[in-house]
């Protein structure tokens, strides 16, 4: 009986020498929760930690990027003779090559074996694509917008999704959308004339701006003179002031010039365009910037005439402020606008209202003076 329990110390005491606490892990267990890895892309990197010990151990497991620390992991525990347990931390991928290091730490009871506590991978070269299309930036034809069919329609080297002239015709794709003009065709019309010198892209038929015939103003009717008094007496004092009226408008056109004629020239807001005085209601207006046959100018002078032409007089038929507006149409396609405002006077001799006014005035005045003389001549019937 002694000799059974000499033997069975024996067998026990190396297994009780033995006893050790021992996490292993693996550079080949290291994995991210992407198969590429795309600069600035958040991905999920595990790691695999075994129990090769026989003791039940506690224990976290540190990441790092060379040798800056990514995060710990959760604490974890592993039984001896249990199944490994996997550990993870959040990692931005950077953009130049990069390992990573995965170290046990923390481990309760202590670890006895640190030669299998930390493991390093081989260098990881991301893909840098700012766009994430998939395509990375050194062949990507348009590396900061999205565009995995790489359309480039014009071959300019530069993809569709961030070409602002698709079809290389001058126009960019803004003004085509506001032309409905085809984006992809240099010729939307196919009438043979590039959109870009083409005054009507959408119309095969016609590609030149044709000028607006000048719409002719209406002549003024004249007012009808009263009819004077049927009295003879009357009658010739009215001739005599009539005369007398007569000799001193002629005076007075003599002496004043026939019109308001001013050589001043007046500027619109943005010095886009100028115009004189000629007469009265008479200007003549003039573009000042460069003039291109390309150009399409449409002037409106806000009394329902309008012109193209880059200089033009243009003569109104009644007083009052009129705004003119100059619209411009580059070769580009590109649309300005500029208005000023310019003022007939209405009182002026060349107004005719103001002339027949005037003269009727003066016919009223006369044919009171008259009353008042034929008033005073009247015989007093009680003498």
């Amino acid at each position: 009986m002694k000799r059974f329990l000499i033997m069975l110390a024996m067998f026990l005491l190396p297994v009780a020498a033995h006893a050790a606490a021992d996490l292993s892990i693996n550079p080949q267990d290291i994995r991210f929760s992407k198969g590429l890895l795309v600069a600035g892309d958040e991905v999920r990197l595990y790691a695999t930690v075994y129990n090769v010990g026989d003791e039940d151990v506690s224990g976290y497991v540190s990441f790092y990027q060379g040798a800056t620390l990514i995060d710990d992991s959760l604490v974890i525990s592993l039984p001896a003779g249990g199944s490994p347990e996997e550990v993870y931390v959040d990692f931005v991928v950077p953009e130049g090559t990069f390992n990573i290091l995965a170290l046990i730490q923390g481990t309760d009871p202590e670890d006895v074996n640190v030669d299998n506590d930390n493991a390093l991978t081989s260098t990881f070269s991301p893909v840098v694509d700012d766009d994430r299309d998939g395509i990375e930036n050194e062949s990507d034809n348009c590396s900061a917008t999205s565009n995995n069919n790489q359309l480039d329609t014009d071959g300019d080297g530069e993809g569709d999704a961030c070409d602002s002239d698709d079809d290389n015709d001058g126009l960019s794709d803004d003004v085509e959308a506001e032309l409905t003009t085809d984006t992809t065709q240099q010729d939307s019309d196919g009438d043979g004339v590039n959109d870009a010198d083409d005054a009507f892209p959408t119309d095969a038929e016609e590609t030149v701006m044709q000028e607006e015939p000048q719409a002719e103003a209406a002549p003024e009717e004249e007012p009808e003179p009263p009819a004077p008094p049927s009295s003879e007496a009357f009658q010739k004092i009215v001739e005599e002031v009539a005369k007398t009226i007569k000799e001193t408008v002629a005076v007075q056109e003599e002496e004043e010039p026939a019109t308001e004629v001013s050589s001043e020239v007046h500027i619109s807001p943005n010095a886009v365009f100028g115009y004189t005085r000629d007469s009265w209601n008479t200007f003549t207006f003039e573009v000042f910037s460069n003039i291109s046959e390309q150009a399409v100018y449409v002037w409106d002078f806000g009394d329902g005439v309008t012109s193209s032409k880059p200089t033009v007089q243009h003569t109104y038929n009644r007083s009052g402020a009129f705004q003119v507006t100059l619209t411009m149409t580059d070769a580009s396609g590109i649309v300005s606008s500029e208005s000023t405002t310019v003022l007939v006077p209405f009182f002026n001799l060349n107004n005719r209202v103001v002339l027949v006014s005037v003269v009727a005035l003066l016919l009223l005045l006369a044919a009171g003076a008259a009353s008042f003389v034929r008033l005073g001549k009247k015989p007093d019937l009680h003498a």
